[in-house]
């Protein structure tokens, strides 16, 4: 009796296993991969698709930038992530952000702000036609700060940074936009980073920043983060979207841009 009852426990054990290794393989194979267009310009830019093949759009190859047994992540609504830019604003700091949330397809309604109508020259003489006045912006969700020669905004672009940093769930300054929030008092205790070449600066000329880090790509203090110069604003915009989205995203907008992720801790 106590034999039966051993290989009865045991024959339980192995069904058990067998159904839920069954299951699990099951699952792997019903979640499809996902597929996108590399960013060309077309109407598919941003577009996520179940299967392989060319674009309708430009008849590129779509590339496969999520695995069958990842699951993507969605959100329910698109969140605002509203890019201020202004005159003499360093190119790549607000663009690199740009296409990367871009890149997160239906999950970002991404455009920009400025104080004015009027084409706005960027660093390195680059004119750009902001979407939107900070008149008639949508409200954003998502706050991104560009550096660049801060000290030429206007008290509208002031007054509706901080408004607009008061509800939005995270602002996110680039290089020298540290400055942009120091000087509104949004950098008060907490810690912050920035150009490395303003880092000692910044220290300096706003004693109330709790500590000014050196030698790292971005500090995130919850809603506020800041980033080091130009390109560490990469390096922020993937980390931001990983703690809204999650790693599954960040790796499939990593291998449509064809960017290589530094070692830089993710939630």
């Amino acid at each position: 009796m106590k034999t039966k009852s051993i290989l009865l426990f045991r024959f339980l054990v192995i069904l058990c296993s067998a159904i839920a290794f069954t299951s699990n393989v099951t699952a792997q194979i019903d979640t499809p991969a996902v597929y996108q267009c590399a960013p060309c310009g077309c109407d598919s830019d941003g577009k996520h698709f179940s299967e392989p093949g060319n674009c309708k759009s430009c008849g590129m190859k779509l590339e496969k930038v999520i695995e069958p047994r990842a699951e993507l992540k969605s959100l329910d609504v698109p969140l605002n992530v509203a890019i201020l830019i202004y005159h003499h604003a360093q190119v790549l700091d607000y663009a690199a952000p740009y296409d990367i949330f871009f890149a997160g397809g239906e999950n970002f309604n991404v455009y920009t702000v400025a104080e004015t109508s009027e084409k706005v020259i960027t660093m390195p003489n680059f004119s750009v036609n902001p979407e939107y006045t900070v008149g008639n912006a949508p409200k954003p969700d998502i706050l991104i700060i560009p550096g660049g020669m801060w000290n030429v905004l206007g008290n509208k672009t002031k007054e509706w940074i901080k408004q607009s940093a008061e509800d939005a769930d995270y602002v996110l300054s680039v290089c020298t936009g540290a400055f942009i929030l120091a000087d509104l008092g949004m950098l008060d205790n907490l810690e912050a980073t920035t150009h490395s070449a303003g880092v000692d600066l910044l220290e300096k000329n706003y004693p109330n920043i709790k500590k000014v880090q050196r030698d790292v790509r971005f500090v995130d203090n919850g809603k506020i983060i800041t980033s080091a110069g130009v390109t560490a604003g990469m390096d922020a915009s993937f980390h931001l979207i990983s703690k809204v989205l999650g790693n599954d995203w960040v790796e499939a907008i990593e291998r449509n841009l064809e960017y290589d992720f530094p070692n830089t801790e993710r939630e």
